[in-house]
């Protein structure tokens, strides 16, 4: 697997903007003022992520000081360059909101940048999408590129915000709870859509006119596959079942089944790039 620093990219990214819609979502909606305050905090664990998403990818590079030429590829709206530009837009857009909450700075255009950033947010997932669906990969060409790195967003995103709502649940109180909860049911749902959505992706997969079987090209593939799926059941339930048996400020718990499900998204975009090998020409 020589694509690791974009494996790390692409799952960190896209869970950053996971977590931070659903926490943008919280904001928008809710009207005390300490509240956002608190729920703004978990911000800065958005910016840390996609500063780490950020170097994984200077260090696919090669040389991080070309990554300056990436600007002259807007001219012609090269995906990679307007990848690396809304990534850039989302994380100054995040920041911008949460310098303005923190300092108090114009409370009522602060919803308005928090939309912005939330557009932004929806944009990167697409761009990163749009790089990877090439025609001359057929494996990666359809739909479902842009199922796994949507559902990738929101599989590690949902249990990532959970921690960072318990990591402050003695300040939030009951809101704390009720989220958790919500959160919770909105988590299962979404491990409901990756188990039945994947192994459709693996059949059609097979359907694709490829040299060899996808799942046999490496040794290791058929057992990363099965990691993975073990990794997110297990991940997304120990988190689902203690939220709603009424465990909701167990933050050790939650981050073990972040990790947990952090590491099957990592384990299924090794699979994926791992699928270039069947581009045409190769």
């Amino acid at each position: 697997m020589h694509e690791l620093s974009l494996v790390f990219f692409t799952v960190l990214a896209q869970s950053t903007v996971g977590m931070f819609l659903i926490l943008a979502a919280m904001l928008m909606v809710n009207q005390d003022v300490s509240r956002q305050r608190i729920l703004s905090r978990g911000l800065g664990a958005v910016l840390v992520m996609l500063g780490i998403a950020g170097v994984a990818a200077m260090t696919h590079l090669g040389h991080p000081l070309r990554a300056i030429n990436v600007v002259f590829g807007l001219e012609h709206f090269s995906a990679l360059s307007v990848e690396i530009l809304a990534t850039s837009l989302f994380g100054g857009a995040v920041f911008t909101f949460g310098a303005m909450v923190h300092f108090g700075i114009l409370p009522k255009l602060q919803k308005l940048v928090l939309a912005g950033a939330m557009a932004l947010g929806v944009l990167l997932l697409l761009a990163i999408a749009n790089v990877y669906t090439l025609a001359t990969v057929p494996a990666w060409n359809s739909g479902w590129t842009i199922f796994q790195f949507v559902m990738t967003a929101f599989v590690v995103g949902i249990p990532a915000a959970a921690l960072l709502l318990r990591s402050q649940s003695t300040l939030l109180g009951a809101y704390q709870k009720n989220a958790d909860r919500a959160l919770a049911t909105l988590g299962f749902l979404v491990m409901g859509i990756v188990l039945v959505g994947y192994p459709l992706y693996l059949f059609w997969l097979g359907q694709v006119d490829l040299p060899v079987n996808p799942l046999g090209l490496f040794e290791y593939h058929g057992s990363l596959m099965l990691a993975r799926l073990a990794l997110l059941f297990v991940g997304m339930g120990l988190w689902v079942i203690s939220a709603t048996r009424g465990s909701n400020t167990a933050a050790g718990l939650t981050a073990i089944s972040t990790v947990l499900v952090l590491i099957a998204e990592l384990c299924g975009r090794i699979f994926f790039y791992d699928l270039h090998m069947f581009a045409s020409g190769m």
